[in-house]
């Protein structure tokens, strides 16, 4: 498996995770989404990223995006226009790469993926179950590191 010389694996509380080995600037493109096959969820691995109702990107490969884990206060988003990882914000060296998994999965309780997170943000949701389960608020703050399919669920529920 490729690992960019920005990064470097580690194994952290959360298992394996990538970190990155110097600073990264804000707005940088850190690694691209590799996926792309479409599958159902039956079909999708736990590694897959949801883009539709059934739909999920995946790959028959691990690639390094592959162990960028969950926070509820995260320093990625995806580019969905580019399907690439980008920094929110500048991270430090060392600093573990994580985006929020609500941006993307609307039910991880159907599909028996729902967590404890284990983030520490003080802005921590707790019980990892997907968009679906959040409240209005939680919903809006999210809204600007949506999923196109989420931005539409968002947009109905209005």
């Amino acid at each position: 498996m490729y690992i960019p010389k920005h990064l470097k694996f580690t194994h952290n509380k959360k298992g394996r995770a990538l970190v990155a080995a110097k600073k990264i600037k804000k707005g940088t493109i850190v690694l691209p989404l590799k996926g792309s096959i479409i599958r159902t969820c039956r079909e999708a691995t736990k590694e897959a990223v949801q883009i539709d109702e059934d739909k999920f990107i995946d790959s028959f490969h691990l690639y390094a995006e592959d162990f960028i884990n969950h926070n509820c206060d995260p320093n990625l988003k995806i580019d969905f226009d580019n399907m690439k990882f980008v920094a929110l914000r500048d991270i430090k060296k060392g600093e573990e790469l994580n985006y929020n998994y609500l941006t993307t999965e609307y039910d991880l309780v159907r599909d028996k993926l729902d967590f404890d997170c284990k983030c520490g943000s003080k802005n921590c949701l707790g019980r990892i179950k997907g968009f679906k389960f959040l409240t209005k608020t939680q919903r809006l703050k999210l809204k600007p590191l949506l999923s196109p399919f989420l931005k539409k669920k968002l947009k109905r529920s209005s």
